[in-house]
């Protein structure tokens, strides 16, 4: 409702209405209070800005501003896009004004100036520019490398193919990452709570390296919440713990609602959380995303056979990634180098599913395409639900 309009405090009389029924009241009353604590209306022109990049997209960057009124600087509670790629964490000076859009960010900067600092640097942002640079070296061996590591590049054949979701860094990397994190620890130490969090490092530095955007932040968010709960000994259905992470975003910046990723990568999440093996996890992955993706490109439905015949070597390859960037990171480049060549004939194969899956006919994009990859998923939903109930009925009769 935020990414429309914001209600006047004064609806905040409207729960008395509802006074013999508490629950709806409480309801009704944290809906307009959250709407109107956190929906922005600002009309500002020929102003100051000064703030830092938070997330990095391609092609542009998504700024946190403040700006000044003639007597002090206010900070503005909602993410801004400004349409220049800035390493994450740089510092921005500008004068203009801000413009709505109808996408996430919900405002964009318009500058007549517009400056960065070249001589300050944050932790977010040597950690970015650490990535840059391991993505660059990577480049050189297989440009397939860096764009499976946070790069923001676009490949005709995987796009076509179906197979442009593992460039995209979501769940699958992070989690990946975290998982790789828990078994190198382990090593270490087996201690619970030391691993756990110890593991939560280096997924944290991925997605800080990769440019935060918002399908990595859900993804890292829920690896936080989990652990928390799990180190609490709370259990909690998965689907129930996306969605609280969901509606933490939305409430934090209700304008990622009009964010197409965000649906992409939660619908996707659900999808694979109602699974009941790997197979239906694949289908309800994909499922998940299309009704979106039909509405800004083709879909290749074939795309969930080469999803599972590509699965193992990219898990393979980001394993590898890790640990060469862990090398690169120390200075020990010929180690890094040798670990991404014998890496190659993974990346090969994963470019030879996408080459030829490109070929295959792909459903254009459209409202109609999309609102049937929808139904499709609803059913998918049902039917999913249908066969867990089966199952605890069957469970419990035993």
């Amino acid at each position: 409702m935020g990414t429309y309009f914001k209600f006047p405090p004064l609806l905040l009389l409207i729960p008395i209405l509802f006074y013999k029924r508490p629950r709806v009241a409480l309801f009704v009353f944290f809906f307009l209070l959250a709407n109107i604590l956190t929906v922005p209306t600002v009309e500002l022109k020929d102003t100051e800005f000064v703030g830092s990049v938070k997330a990095v997209n391609s092609g542009s960057s998504v700024l946190k501003l403040s700006y000044f009124d003639g007597k002090k600087w206010n900070g503005l509670d909602f993410d801004i896009n400004v349409y220049s790629e800035e390493p994450l964490g740089t510092i921005v000076y500008a004068k203009g004004e801000l413009r709505k859009t109808t996408t996430y960010p919900r405002y964009y900067l318009k500058p007549t100036f517009y400056a960065t600092t070249t001589n300050y640097s944050s932790l977010s942002n040597k950690t970015y520019l650490q990535f840059d640079s391991f993505r660059t070296f990577a480049n050189d061996i297989d440009p397939f490398y860096q764009n499976l590591f946070g790069k923001s590049a676009r490949d005709d054949e995987f796009v076509k193919s179906g197979l442009y979701h593992i460039f995209c860094v979501s769940g699958m990397h992070v989690s990946l990452l975290y998982i790789f994190s828990l078994s190198l620890i382990g090593l270490f130490t087996y201690r619970k709570i030391p691993k756990m969090l110890i593991a939560l490092i280096f997924p944290t530095v991925f997605v800080i390296g990769s440019g935060m955007n918002v399908p990595s932040m859900r993804a890292l968010l829920m690896i936080y919440l989990s652990t928390l709960l799990k180190l609490l000994d709370i259990k909690i259905d998965p689907i129930n713990l996306v969605s609280l992470v969901g509606i933490a975003m939305v409430i934090s910046e209700p304008g990622v609602a009009l964010s197409l990723s965000f649906y992409m990568t939660f619908f996707a999440t659900l999808g694979v959380f109602v699974s009941t093996n790997n197979l239906t996890a694949n289908i309800g992955g994909f499922l998940g995303s299309s009704p979106f993706v039909a509405l800004i490109g083709t879909v290749n439905p074939f795309s969930i056979i080469a999803t599972i015949l590509v699965s193992f070597p990219v898990e393979i390859v980001m394993f590898g990634l890790t640990v060469a960037y862990i090398f690169y990171t120390i200075k020990i480049n010929f180690l890094a180098s040798l670990i991404l060549y014998g890496l190659q004939p993974f990346s090969w194969f994963t470019k030879f599913i996408a080459h030829i899956f490109a070929q295959l006919p792909s459903l254009p994009n459209h409202f109609v395409i999309s609102l049937a990859f929808a139904t499709t998923f609803a059913i998918y939903l049902m039917w999913s639900e249908y066969e867990k109930s089966n199952d605890e009925k069957t469970t419990a009769v035993i």
